[in-house]
């Protein structure tokens, strides 16, 4: 299983990589965050737990948790370096384990978000994926996916380690008991020659 190969290495390998781009991130520049504005607002002032899988070093969380006093933010990467990092500089809780186990309370989290990790997940690992958010996520919580998108599913042997594959399909698809309220399609890094296609998609639990 691929997700092993992370736990022992590639998600280092992986951070050690974009370090120096998530050392640039800033609340503007971040895709992600202003969905997670928009999704903020409308919880007004109530205390607001945001999980973040595939967290890295923790920096978007950081960033939240700057902007907004009544938020409390944690996060998951099979990265030890990426999380010792973290740690380190933000003080966030963050640990490493993989999408599929998820230490957390049932009905706890408010917002949880899929940063660019679900196109390296094991397909056999969806329903546990899947059972996981249903389990933490509160009644009217917030699911956020930002990763790859085709309307056809198609898999490619991931450009660092030929022993794991990559993925780009719809993965609204993997969440049961969720409808969507948003799903935007853009090209990667804004680049209208590169095929590949990113969606950003915000699922609310029924």
């Amino acid at each position: 299983m691929q997700k092993k190969l992370f736990l022992k290495g590639e998600g280092d390998k992986w951070y050690l990589r974009n370090k120096k781009i998530l050392k640039k991130r800033t609340f503007e520049n971040d895709i992600l965050c202003a969905h997670i504005d928009k999704i903020l607002k409308l919880k007004s002032k109530k205390k607001t737990l945001c999980f973040e899988v595939g967290c890295a070093d923790g920096s978007r969380l950081n960033l939240i948790k700057q902007k907004y006093n009544n938020i409390n933010v944690k996060g998951i990467d099979p990265s030890k370096k990426a999380i010792v990092s973290g740690k380190k500089k933000f003080g966030i809780n963050l640990y490493k384990g993989t999408a599929d186990k998820l230490r957390l309370k049932r009905s706890s989290v408010d917002i949880l978000i899929y940063g660019f990790c679900l196109y390296l997940c094991d397909e056999e690992d969806y329903e546990k994926i899947s059972d996981n958010a249903n389990k933490v996520l509160k009644k009217d919580g917030f699911l956020i996916i930002y990763d790859f998108f085709s309307k056809i599913p198609i898999f490619k042997i991931y450009k660092h380690n030929k022993k794991i594959n990559s993925y780009k399909k719809d993965f609204r698809k993997i969440f049961k008991n969720f409808v969507t309220c948003s799903n935007k399609i853009i090209n990667y890094n804004n680049n209208i020659n590169n095929k590949d296609l990113l969606a950003i998609s915000v699922l609310k639990k029924k």
